[in-house]
């Protein structure tokens, strides 16, 4: 068996819509497909097989014949599998009892190839999600063990000691609460950022560094100083990235996997093979000393980074890392570890759907929808300060969003290529079935039960709709069924939400998409003057557009200019 490949089975009656999704499923090169349909031996088969996604067929006439999935799971050791239905005949009470039982999808027909090939993917990384999730929870638990053991040595030290005592507790602490953000956030670089800095915090480190091993470099992804930033020098920040080889700390750490501590980094011991590289200190006039570099390994024993800190108390010349301090940084670069792996998968995730979109339709370019997710974040920015948002919920929120933006579009993967790719205006037919890229959209994150999920659906369903309610595709009924807004298309009656009743996200995500669809070139137009898509979108405000938004969006450009440049064409 081709491990590389995504592993699903199909579990229990032998429908023809069973059959038929055998079919559809087995035509993708990707996938190892297995069936088994005898009740005797469906779980010695799934046991064997170790799947990735489960579709458990479900005849309407006889639900009660399917072992539950919580049955299959503690039988068959499927815990880490993800679990979808699927009903040879759509009916909401059997639909609502998959969901309560533990699946993420149902399916009551079989959709098109690239739209099955999205649901399996999200299927196959949820189930990598949840394994990860499993991992951090471990670390929880073993820092909460810890914690409850300095609680108790609290309750007897008395004042001997007390304070090395709470420092530790404090520590883990902030261990524990990264652990549980782990679980909440989809903006993995931002969590990077703040295990960084707790990292720094419970080693009392004056700076430091997070690198991720891409192929044969080494990304210096997060740098924190605090001398340099007092001084205002923010030059430090500059992102670089360098050959992953032994010659250098960082290097010999990714490339072996062993901790190294040296007490001054510009004095490293004869018998190390290593240098410190001091041209970011040369550019900066910073003096490092003490340094302690951790590898970062995911769940599959690879090391994939390394987390270094720098400075302990901000004096160069006589603090050091101890033994403590290392066993401490373990934990946090632990929870790194599980930050990078997610990172990968979700970012894995959201190219694939991008790239399938890209392909379908080529305006819809990586770099596109990287700007469209930039501006997109300007803009929640602007609108939360202005409504004094509370912090935490701005971060919250912001993760959620930019995610959701980069799929704004990616329902065009069911819309044929010859309304795409046509190089004249669409007739009225022709309109009504790309209008349906919304639907198909929001389709694709139907059931999935996640904060996440739940707004990258609203944005793909409602993103084109206009402020006067003339936009698309107003109010749709997605769970009345596999072909709910699907059938035959209609001539667009523009019957769109209007106002607030449209999303906060779509309106923001709507306007950015529109406003980097006129200012970037097209294979069939130039990219308009900046100051004439300007003048053009502030004529549609209160029309197209959400008035605050645009006026937000004035107030923003400068900032727009800098994502435009960090993802040009």
């Amino acid at each position: 068996m081709d491990d590389s490949r995504t592993r699903v089975i199909i579990l229990g009656h032998g429908t023809s819509l069973a059959a038929d999704l055998r079919r559809a499923l087995d035509a993708i090169p990707e996938l190892v497909v297995e069936t088994s349909f005898d009740d005797r031996a469906m779980i010695e088969v799934a046991r064997a097989f170790h799947p990735d996604v489960v579709f458990r067929s479900i005849s309407a006439s006889r639900p009660e014949d399917m072992p539950s999935i919580e049955v299959m799971r503690r039988t068959a050791g499927l815990s880490d599998s993800s679990f979808a239905d699927l009903l040879d005949r759509d009916d909401a009470a059997l639909r609502d009892a998959s969901f309560e039982a533990g699946a993420l999808d149902v399916l009551a027909g079989i959709p098109g190839p690239p739209e099955l090939l999205a649901r399996v993917r999200l299927l196959a990384d949820r189930r990598r999600s949840f394994a990860e999730g499993r991992r951090a929870r471990r670390l929880l638990e073993e820092s909460a063990a810890e914690v409850a053991r300095l609680n108790s040595r609290i309750e007897v030290a008395g004042g001997a000691g007390l304070d090395a005592v709470e420092r530790d507790l404090a520590r883990l602490e902030s261990i524990a609460e990264l652990g549980d953000e782990l679980n909440r956030f989809q903006d993995f670089d931002r969590l990077l950022d703040h295990i960084l800095t707790e990292a720094r915090r419970a080693c009392n480190a004056e700076s430091g560094a997070i690198f991720t091993v891409d192929g044969d470099r080494l990304r210096c992804r997060h740098l924190q100083n605090d001398l340099l930033d007092a001084r205002g020098d923010r030059s430090y920040m500059d992102a670089t990235d360098r050959p992953l080889t032994l010659d250098t700390i960082a290097g010999t750490v990714a490339l072996t996997g062993r901790i190294v501590r040296v007490d001054d980094a510009y004095e490293i011991p004869g018998h190390h093979e290593f240098i410190y590289d001091r041209g970011r200190d040369i550019a900066t006039g910073y003096r490092t000393g003490a340094l302690m570099s951790i590898p970062l390994r995911t769940s599959d024993g690879e090391v994939r980074g390394v987390l270094q800190l720098a400075n302990p108390g901000g004096e160069v010349d006589q603090a050091v890392f101890g033994d403590e301090d290392e066993h401490v940084v373990e934990h946090f670069a632990s929870l790194a570890a599980v930050a990078i792996e997610r990172t990968a998968m979700t970012e894995a995730l959201v190219l694939r759907m991008i790239a399938m979109a890209e392909v379908r339709d080529p305006t819809e370019t990586g770099a596109h929808v990287q700007r469209v997710a930039g501006y997109s974040v300007i803009l929640y920015e602007a609108w939360a300060k202005a409504h004094d948002l509370d912090q935490g919920e701005r971060e919250r929120q912001r993760d959620r969003l930019r995610t959701a933006a980069l799929l704004h579009d990616v329902g065009k993967v069911g819309v044929p290529d010859s309304i795409l790719k046509k190089p004249g205006r669409l007739d009225e037919l022709e309109l009504a079935i790309m209008q349906r890229h919304t639907i198909i959209g929001a389709r694709l994150f139907k059931g999935l039960r996640t904060d996440f999920d739940e707004v990258a659906r609203v944005v793909a369903l409602h993103h084109h709709e206009r402020w006067d309610g003339k936009g698309y595709p107003g109010r749709v009924d997605l769970e009345a069924g596999p072909d709910a807004g699907m059938g035959e298309p209609m001539v667009p009656i523009h019957a769109g939400l209007a106002g607030e009743a449209i999303p906060l996200f779509a309106r923001i995500v709507g306007l950015a998409d529109v406003y980097d669809a006129l200012t970037s070139r097209r294979s069939y137009k130039d990219a308009w003057p900046e100051e004439k898509a300007l003048a053009w979108i502030r004529s549609e405000s209160g029309g197209h557009f959400d008035p605050e938004l645009v006026d937000l969006l004035g107030g923003a450009i400068q900032e727009f200019h800098g994502v435009r440049r960090r993802f040009a064409d």
